[in-house]
């Protein structure tokens, strides 16, 4: 993802290396299939990504605790605690001012048309 962009655009980066996977899928003649849960962080925030080619994308979850964020695949304590799901195809930033959820949707590569 650092040849795409990562320090300057995390969420672009992301997307396009899912799209180069997909397109690779693609022109091996199979149907992409790809589930990705993923996080990174630069020291300053975290970022993370659920998503899936299909409609069972592994999960993620996040937590407010003691003034702190967390995210994690699955909640590790089963005392109730305020966990939010993530929904699929999303992009999450954390920092330390809050947290910000936004639509994940791959890049649609550009395919060159032979004549």
């Amino acid at each position: 993802m650092i040849d795409e962009g990562l320090s300057a655009d995390p969420q672009g980066a992301v997307s396009r290396a899912t799209s180069r996977v997909n397109e690779t899928s693609r022109r091996a003649g199979l149907e992409p299939s790809l589930k990705l849960t993923a996080a990174f962080s630069d020291g300053q925030a975290l970022h993370a990504v659920r998503y899936a080619t299909d409609d069972h994308a592994p999960t993620l979850h996040t937590s407010v605790r003691n003034g702190g964020r967390c995210i994690v695949s699955e909640p590790f304590d089963r005392d109730g605690g305020e966990w939010q799901a993530i929904p699929p195809s999303s992009f999450v930033t954390m920092t330390a001012d809050g947290m910000a959820i936004r639509a994940f949707a791959p890049e649609v590569a550009k395919l060159a048309l032979a004549v």
